[in-house]
């Protein structure tokens, strides 16, 4: 890999959580993390970022509804002409509704099942919060794209199609499933944790019948963001075990970086801290230094961490995205039967 023109800025703004899940240990460490970064800073990283080409900045955490100033970064982005995007447990989303509607793009929303097994996995009551948030948001004249985001583990894993059901319920544009990460330190460290909530062969013999449902229902690609394969992919992925795995395609290094709550720069939220920003240390001056060059060369194919990658993401680079840039454009200029040759 290799640094290219910025698209995302992923933005840590808080260390606290106000839940508890199984699947994360972030919350335990009740934002005791040390200094963060002021308002001022991390507004100054936004423009930063606008000048080195971002056109998406995400917001993330712990919970980023318990930042003081989510309002101030997001309409600072917004009025940069960045697409801002929020990535919440909901349970602060009613407070916040007025200013998420007018400035927001996407939410993504934690759902981990059917009401019984979210608030088994997140804690009593917490899905009846997050129909409620969803409700008031849904009241606005405009409101963001509400994506669900589901961690796959022995809790869930046989009720897939459940899930599904229960994301349209709760008036969900899409829903998406990763697996969980039972090997690296993100999500608070500690996976040895985790590793009890890998499905076991029970469990994804059970998945895999939900992923057929859901392709015969239309869902997969649809509604559910992954399609058929992705899905049995990673219901192969719970049998292998500690077997270190070929890294899954993924470039988001070159495209992105995740600046942490104190300013930690990382190519990736899995990826060590490799500088700091925020006061003296500017993105511009760390993306463009030999170290995080030298960095991004060690990803992908045999680093342990791209190995054990839960979320890869690949986006079209340099003639590929000038090729499907002007796909796009075709399509929409152009019946489909038009378009013989042209990437989808």
């Amino acid at each position: 890999m290799r640094p290219r023109e910025l698209r995302l800025l992923v933005m840590h703004v808080s260390t606290r959580c106000d839940q508890t899940c199984a699947h994360c240990s972030i919350w335990r460490g009740r934002g005791r993390s040390g200094a963060e970064l002021g308002v001022g800073e991390r507004v100054d990283l936004i423009r930063q970022a606008r000048l080195l080409g971002a056109r998406s900045v995400l917001f993330t955490g712990g919970e980023p509804l318990l930042c003081d100033h989510l309002e101030v970064l997001a309409r600072e982005a917004h009025g940069l002409g960045l697409a801002v995007q929020i990535a919440s447990n909901g349970l602060g989303l009613a407070r916040a509704t007025p200013w998420i509607a007018e400035v927001v793009a996407e939410v993504c929303l934690s759902v981990e099942g059917p009401e019984a097994i979210h608030d088994r996995v997140r804690g009593p009551a917490m899905f009846s919060r997050l129909r409620d948030a969803i409700a008031a948001l849904r009241s606005r004249s405009q409101a963001p794209r509400l994506i669900g985001r589901c961690v796959v583990t022995s809790l869930n894993a046989s009720v897939l199609d459940e899930t599904v059901a229960a994301a349209k319920a709760l008036g969900l544009d899409a829903v998406s499933f990763l697996p969980v990460d039972v090997k690296t330190q993100a999500f608070g460290g500690e996976p040895q944790g985790r590793r009890g909530l890998r499905p076991a062969e029970a469990d994804v013999e059970a998945l895999r019948a939900a992923v057929s449902r859901l392709a015969a229902a239309g869902d997969l690609g649809e509604f559910v963001i992954e399609d058929g394969a992705k899905l049995m992919r990673m219901a192969d992925g719970f049998l292998e075990g500690d077997t270190l795995r070929r890294a899954p395609e993924c470039n988001a290094p070159e495209w992105s970086s995740v600046v942490e709550a104190d300013g930690a720069l990382r190519p990736c939220f899995f990826q060590p801290v490799l500088a700091r920003t925020g006061g003296a240390g500017s993105l511009r001056g760390v993306r463009g230094s030999d170290a995080y060059a030298t960095a991004l060369r060690g990803l992908g194919s045999g680093n342990p961490i791209c190995a054990a990658c839960v979320c890869p993401k690949r986006a079209p680079t340099g003639v590929e995205a000038v090729r499907a840039r002007v796909g796009a454009i075709l399509r929409r200029a152009l019946p489909t039967s038009a378009l013989p040759g042209v990437p989808a």
